[in-house]
């Protein structure tokens, strides 16, 4: 009984390996939810202060940054990445709720040195548009960063851009795709 246990557990090893092939990618993800972003102060030209509360729409998870009339990079919503030495970031996707048409809202890839303190170098960005209003999908474009984690730390902050309704851009999850 034992022999036949291993040897199905072989066969099905051996065809998976041909199914996939030597050398082939295989594309893994890492998922975050909206109301695992952190407020956090933006830098260059601005004021430091407390940072900005949150909000979260209980039904649906999506958490957005409570201040009102704000430009980009005065305050964001930081998603850190936990993702495997040696990955290679290949895209980025986010689920936005935008409820003001003239709002927008700007996603950056980013990284920087252990404790440098740096602001971090911009790997990728996106924005939703400032012509419609809803639920939107938006995708940072070819992304090719490989990770190291013994130098580099690695988030995404997403900066709101909006005028006097604090909730109108609202962040439900975040999709990081990577080989």
């Amino acid at each position: 009984m034992r022999r036949v246990v291993i040897c199905s557990m072989t066969v099905g090893l051996v065809i998976g390996a041909m199914l996939i092939g030597p050398g082939t990618a295989r594309a893994d993800s890492y998922n975050l939810m909206g109301f695992e972003g952190v407020p956090t102060l933006g830098s260059g030209g601005f004021t430091l202060g407390t940072p900005p509360p949150v909000g979260d729409y209980a039904t649906t998870l999506c958490r957005y940054l409570d201040v009102v009339n704000t430009t980009v990079g005065h305050y964001y919503l930081r998603y850190f990445l936990d993702l495997p030495d040696g990955a290679t970031i290949t895209g980025v996707s986010l689920r936005i709720a935008d409820y003001n048409p003239t709002g927008v809202a700007w996603a950056y890839l980013r990284s920087r040195l252990w404790n440098s303190r740096d602001i971090g170098d911009t790997e990728d960005f996106t924005l939703t548009d400032n012509s419609s209003s809803g639920d939107k999908t938006i995708n940072m474009g070819a992304v090719n960063l490989t990770v190291n984690n013994a130098t580099t730390e690695y988030w995404i902050d997403i900066s709101p851009e909006n005028s006097s309704n604090p909730g109108q851009l609202c962040v439900y999850s975040i999709h990081v795709t990577y080989n």
